[in-house]
């Protein structure tokens, strides 16, 4: 099985960024990639949204972007339960030694993620990864209220 060339570069810049940052260095690096991704991708949202409403529209929008297969997001009290199937950033094994949830490239999802809930809702949240089921090709997550 060949490896798709975006992976590739994908995993390189991750990689390379953690290389040059160190590791902590490169999760805030591509965090704030992906926080300030949000309002380009999506420059006209709501806000003030209830979280039922905003996870809906969080979860189309991620599906839809050409990088996850499915992902759902989820009020669980004061967090939201996300679910990520299909994460292209999750192929990149055969290119990049960390393990899923480390790779620099993971916290650019998170940011996006932690931002897009902000500006739907109205509050801030920290994203981190919970559990990662290799069979399934879900990653479980949970975004908590900062």
């Amino acid at each position: 099985m060949s490896v798709d060339p975006r992976n590739v570069i994908l995993a390189r810049i991750s990689s390379g960024l953690s290389d040059m940052l160190g590791r902590l260095g490169a999760h805030a690096a591509m965090r704030d990639m992906g926080s300030h991704s949000s309002a380009e991708l999506w420059p006209d949202w709501p806000s003030n949204l209830p979280p039922a409403e905003a996870c809906d529209l969080l979860s189309e929008a991620l599906s839809t972007i050409g990088m996850f297969e499915k992902v759902e997001l989820q009020p669980d009290g004061e967090s939201v339960a996300i679910h990520v199937k299909g994460c292209e950033f999750n192929r990149m094994g055969q290119v990049e030694s960390h393990p899923v949830g480390q790779r620099a490239i993971c916290f650019f999802g998170f940011g996006l993620i932690e931002k897009s809930l902000e500006r739907l809702v109205g509050r801030r949240f920290r994203v981190e990864l919970l559990h990662h089921d290799a069979a399934a090709d879900t990653c479980h997550e949970i975004a908590r209220p900062r």
